[in-house]
Parts: structure tokens; sequence; C-alpha cells
């Protein structure tokens, strides 16, 4: 400043309350702001992502429907494909059992129903049955001539071999139509 000079020197400024208010308010509005959009993104990511999980949830249940169903109609084709094996059995062992029934009997019976009985069931026995018997009605089987006629137990060569290609027929039948091992009782053979 200089003597003749009257005005006077410019002085500092500080800033105001009100600015720095403004100021503050400015800074604390981005930082809301920032706040907001971080947690707006994580909800819509939570939400996308619960969507993905019924998503999921919802094929899951679809593809084990379909599975069920695939399976359900693959048992229906096997029963299909089982239906003669299982009928042309179910009636060689009512007349197994008809022979054996008469065999285990004979104080009962005649000559005549004896003998007719004893052939059927070397019948059954060397051929016809063992073309469709189960592992348990084979040893049945095996025990009941054991003790009913016992000449069955060392049978003929031709005897032999008829037994040896009836059971050969069985698992060949089995293999051709795709049958359940275990259905058939045809297992550890």
């Amino acid at each position: 400043m200089t003597d003749g000079d009257t005005t006077p020197a410019p002085a500092k400024k500080t800033p105001s309350t009100l600015d720095s208010i403004s100021k503050l308010i400015q800074v604390v509005s981005v930082v809301i702001g920032v706040v907001l959009s971080v947690l707006s993104f994580n909800a819509a990511r939570k939400t996308e992502a619960a969507a993905r999980e019924k998503e999921a949830a919802t094929r899951a249940l679809e593809v084990q429907k379909y599975y069920d169903q695939s399976k359900g109609d693959a048992e229906r084709r096997q029963a299909e494909a089982a239906k003669p094996f299982l009928e042309l059995r179910q009636r060689l062992y009512l007349e197994t059992v008809q022979a054996a029934g008469v065999l285990a009997t004979p104080e009962s019976r005649t000559e005549e129903e004896l003998k007719k009985a004893r052939t059927r069931f070397r019948e059954l026995y060397v051929a016809e049955l063992s073309m469709v018997e189960g592992v348990g009605v084979e040893k049945g089987m095996i025990e009941l001539a054991r003790a009913v006629d016992p000449v069955l137990s060392n049978l003929t060569a031709d005897q032999r071999a008829a037994y040896t290609l009836s059971h050969a027929l069985r698992d060949s039948l089995v293999k051709s139509w795709r049958l359940d091992e275990e259905l058939v009782d045809n297992r550890g053979r």
C-alpha cells in the first residue's frame, strides 16, 4: 500500500460456514449415490442368481420327470417282452406241480396215474421245464427227482443232451429278448 492510496488491501477470504456445509452435502450425496448404486447392483445380482437357481431346479425336475417316464416305458417294454416267456413258464410250472403232487402222494394213486405222472415229470425235468425254469426251481426239481425218481439223477447221454439244449435255449431266449436276469431268476448261471 502506498501513502496516497486509501484502498484497503484485499483480505484473505476464509471459507464461510455455508460453503463448507454445501461441499459436505455434495460429498455425502456422492457417497450415498455410490452406496445406493452398489446396493442396487448387489440386489439385482441376487435376484438374477435366485432366478437362475429356480430355473435350474425346474430343469432338474423336468429331467427327473423325463427319466422316470423313460424308465417306466422301458419297464413296460421289458414286461411286454417277457410276457410270452413268463406265460410259458407259468403253464409248465403248473404241469410240474401237478405231476409232483401225484408223485409225492403215491399211496392214494393208481399205477396208471403214477406212470403217467412219472413220464410227464421226466419230460418236464429233462427238456421242457429246463427251458424256462429259474435257479430255485431247478434246484427243487433236482431234489424232487432224487426223492421220487432216483433214476433221473443219472441222466443218459440223450437225456443230458436234451437237458443241456433246453438250458441253452432258455439262455438264448433271455438274451435275444433282452429279459432281465432277475425277472427270469436266471442270475448266477
